[in-house]
């Protein structure tokens, strides 16, 4: 492929449930990349979007991952109380041509202003994503999405940017997750953060659970959602949990 985001090539989106530990609800799903060639070769999305930025074609890229993930709900219903959790890579803000209100744009092409949307933030550049999602997180929020915060306590995420940005949801990283329940430090951790996170209004999604006792102790610690293959595995729609 000479461009990354090449007409050859397939974007298929998997969507994973975000379930309500307590009830056993899905409570909403997150949209995942599947690109592929048009040959049926399975591409890596980290690579695909690292190939994108490198090539100036990042913007492009994740303007068409969410517009298809948009396509993908209308075409199939699902109750109105869902949310939809997208991600975004902060690294747009330095593209040339990026400016808010595309995925606003989208939804009102589309006839479906009403969906429940959630914009997952990660930082991938600890120097400049501190200004990049400065500018995004208000900029998301004034258009009346919510805020995810995501793979808190791996990487970059760090307590103040927490405090800085706000956000409605912060989703656990995987590598705080799997295998808490076998260890007390982690565990007691998680426990103090669930704390934490109730009495500022922010919701808990742990991301990675693959394990009962993961489960039963991310249940018992009071974080409300999850997500992970135990609880349901990346699938096209239409086949999701």
């Amino acid at each position: 492929m000479n461009s990354p985001v090449a007409t050859s090539m397939i974007l298929d989106i998997a969507f994973q449930p975000i379930v309500e530990l307590a009830s056993g609800r899905v409570y909403g799903y997150e949209a995942l990349g599947r690109p592929r060639t048009s040959g049926g070769e399975a591409l890596s999305i980290g690579v695909l979007l690292a190939q994108a930025r490198a090539a100036g074609e990042l913007l492009a890229l994740d303007r068409a991952l969410r517009r298809r993930a948009l396509e993908c709900i209308v075409r199939c219903p699902r109750d109105p109380q869902l949310r939809w959790f997208l991600n975004v890579d902060s690294r747009c803000a330095d593209s040339p041509g990026y400016s808010p209100g595309y995925t606003r744009r989208v939804l009102a092409e589309l006839g479906a202003p009403e969906l429940q949307i959630v914009i997952e933030l990660g930082e991938q550049d600890p120097l400049l994503d501190r200004e990049r999602l400065a500018a995004m997180y208000p900029s998301y929020a004034s258009q009346g999405f919510s805020i995810a915060l995501d793979d808190f306590g791996a990487g970059h995420a760090t307590l103040s940017r927490l405090v800085e940005v706000r956000p409605q949801f912060v989703k656990l990283d995987p590598a705080l997750v799997h295998g808490v329940a076998d260890d007390p430090m982690r565990a007691s951790l998680l426990r103090a953060f669930a704390g934490f996170a109730a009495e500022a209004g922010i919701v808990l999604v742990a991301e990675g659970i693959e394990r009962e006792e993961d489960l039963t102790f991310v249940l018992t610690a009071g974080i409300p959602l999850g997500q992970g293959y135990l609880l349901g595995r990346p699938a096209p729609l239409d086949r999701a949990a």
